[in-house]
């Protein structure tokens, strides 16, 4: 009689374990590789005519580099790459952007009240 009691009790067992097993939850499902940012980039905002020049250089999430044809805020900057999307700053830390997205060869976003396109030409 304990044998048959044993059986189904073991794949009750069987299934509680399976369930507790660990698997990628909250911050660890969402969490991914950063996007590869390292190069030069080049483009401009919509709203002109200028072309932005972007040098970028990454280590793990963290990035440096320096930006030419904004004008006041040309100059070294650093910021963070998480997943897809990079924050990016004055090394003074007086002007931060929002997160931009990157796919691939290209990094978009909504800066100062336009929209920032730019494409990179090399690694």
């Amino acid at each position: 009689m304990l044998r048959k009691a044993a059986v189904p009790m073991l794949g009750l067992f069987i299934a509680v374990l399976a369930g507790c097993a660990s698997s990628p939850t909250g911050s660890q499902a969402a969490a991914m590789p950063p996007a590869d940012v390292n190069g030069t980039w080049t483009g401009n905002l919509a709203t002109g005519a200028t072309t932005i020049t972007l040098v970028l250089k990454q280590t793990g999430t963290q990035v440096t580099g320096n930006l030419t044809g904004a004008g006041t805020l040309d100059g070294p900057v650093d910021g963070i790459v998480e997943g897809n999307t990079i924050r990016l700053r004055e090394a003074s830390g007086y002007a931060q952007t929002p997160s931009l997205t990157v796919k691939g060869d290209q990094i978009t976003g909504f800066v100062r009240g336009t929209t920032l396109n730019l494409r990179r030409i090399s690694k």
